[in-house]
């Protein structure tokens, strides 16, 4: 039997990766609830939801806006593809939150499944099969990935369509024109014609994932600087039409759509960025993602990988583009880990099989094969302790548990959210509670008068329900809100799940507060 598999792997190595990567994905979709980042969740969920139920969450919609309408700076197609997505479910009857996003999550761990396939592939033209199935499987079985790929992050979503696109301009790096003489020349045509076709393809995935998140232009800028560093003009400019058709046809007309004008949420995105790089308040040194690189991926094999990649400069069609979107990145005061995902697999592909082949020639390492095999134990028994929790793990499971509470209580007709504790409110996932419309006011400084606040809402929509962020000095703090609303009632509370108490561990700034619900009491 075992020699049975051992044939069947060799033969279907794709196939097996395919379902390899399939199996963590799936249990994530299902028992990985929540979201990870904020705008995973309301740039996303939030704004098409709320467009399905007729509101506007985010006020992105000119016919929404008060007083003088103007651009936000977001891509539309994400959410866009969302929201023809919840319109689809509510003519079928799926209503309930939760397994909307469990069916999210499932689609998303299908979409993910192009990173293995195609990293595969990439690794197979690069190396051999040997090295192929490793980089297939570390990339299918990656601790942080089946987590993720099941996350609405842009910069996930994007990372599948930079790899087709990379695999495609690999292949189109590959085809030669063959042939010389009279006789031949309708097959030099013909293979330049294909040629050419491979690069445009490879820039209209380029440009899709431009409309998914747009700092993967830098992407495309790189594998242009590379074909004119090869004075490979024909090829450059059928790849750059390739790139600009989508971002015409999709942004363009979304915008032309909604604004009347081209192109103006780009722009905005564009000039909000470039007036405030540092817009989160997250900086760092230059280094930070050159040193995320050489953890990301577990040490040693993170500084393998990190090695072979700056080593080996080829193909320069694929490597220079990695190195322009890191550059950029870099340089740019704004920096979040979850920026550079959208490269993480095809770096890790060029790197890793870069590494393999110069430690499989490498008269030292052949004589040390005891040490690798032994690191390689190490990354993976580590990997796998990583990899079983996460997969299951609820990310900001006390907010979407605070909001599904809530959905099935009668009469909140809105909100308190207090935290004079930490004085940062969350952000509600109203997603979940399934009501817009209704206030929802952070609270998050006892000196000013909670009561003045409250009546700023006129019944029907005053608040009446309280959510208290965290546990601590209860008794004042409720004392504080009674005299304020009127006598209180607990309705219940919501914990934080192990995720998010393991990144508070980690670092303090990564809330973990449980949420209690308290309402006003009914005369």
């Amino acid at each position: 039997m075992l020699s049975r598999l051992a044939a069947s792997l060799q033969r279907y190595p794709l196939t097996w990766l395919t379902f390899i990567a399939a199996v963590p994905r799936l249990v994530a979709a299902f028992f990985s609830g929540g979201y990870f980042a904020q705008d995973d969740h309301f740039l996303v969920i939030e704004a098409a939801q709320s467009w399905v139920d007729g509101y506007d969450y985010n006020d992105w919609l000119p016919w929404n806006q008060h007083g003088f309408p103007k651009p936000t700076g977001h891509m539309m197609v994400y959410p866009g593809l969302h929201y023809c997505l919840f319109r689809l479910w509510r003519w079928f009857g799926l209503l309930d939150p939760a397994w909307k996003m469990v069916w999210v999550r499932v689609l998303h761990a299908g979409w993910s499944l192009i990173i293995v396939r195609t990293g595969y592939r990439i690794a197979l033209r690069l190396s051999n099969e040997r090295i192929a199935w490793r980089c297939g499987l570390s990339l299918a079985l990656f601790f942080f990935m089946p987590f993720l790929s099941v996350r609405n992050l842009v910069e996930m979503v994007s990372a599948p369509l930079l790899m087709m696109s990379a695999w495609w301009l690999l292949r189109g790096s590959e085809n030669r024109i063959v042939g010389s003489g009279s006789g031949s020349r309708q097959n030099v045509l013909l293979t330049a014609a294909a040629n050419w076709r491979l690069l445009f393809t490879a820039g209209l995935f380029a440009g899709l994932a431009i409309n998914i998140r747009f700092q993967t232009i830098f992407f495309p800028a790189g594998v242009g600087l590379a074909l004119l560093l090869q004075r490979d003009f024909q090829r450059a400019l059928f790849f750059t039409i390739g790139v600009v058709l989508p971002v015409i046809v999709l942004q363009g007309t979304i915008d032309l759509f909604i604004w009347g004008t081209p192109f103006v949420e780009m722009t905005e995105y564009v000039r909000y960025n470039l007036m405030n790089p540092d817009n989160t308040g997250i900086t760092s040194h230059w280094y930070n993602y050159v040193l995320l690189l050489a953890g990301v991926f577990i040490p040693p094999l993170s500084l393998a990988v990190l090695f072979g990649f700056f080593r080996r400069p080829k193909p320069l069609v694929l490597w220079l583009p990695l190195v322009v979107f890191l550059f950029f990145h870099s340089i740019f005061p704004n920096k979040q880990e979850r920026f550079l995902l959208p490269i993480v697999p095809l770096f890790f592909v060029l790197g890793y099989c870069a590494w393999e082949q110069w430690r499989e020639q490498n008269v030292w390492w052949q004589r040390h094969t005891r040490l690798w095999r032994g690191a390689m134990v190490w990354t993976w028994t580590l990997n796998v302790l990583l990899l079983v929790p996460l997969t299951v793990s609820y990310s900001k499971r006390e907010r979407v548990e605070a909001m599904t509470m809530l959905r099935a209580m009668k009469g909140v007709t809105g909100l308190i959210i207090e935290d004079t504790m930490e004085h940062d409110a969350p952000l509600p996932p109203l997603f979940y509670w399934g009501t817009w419309g209704h206030p929802q006011d952070p609270y998050t400084d006892n000196s000013i008068d909670l009561k003045t606040l409250v009546d700023l809402n006129k019944p029907p929509f005053r608040a009446n329900t309280v959510l208290f962020i965290g546990n601590e000095h209860m008794v004042e703090r409720l004392h504080h809100v009674s005299v304020a609303m009127g006598p209180m009632e607990y309705m219940g509370c919501a914990r934080p799940g192990l995720l998010d108490r393991i990144l508070h561990w980690l670092n303090p700034l990564n809330r973990d507060a449980v949420i209690l619900i308290f309402k006003k009491r009914s005369c």
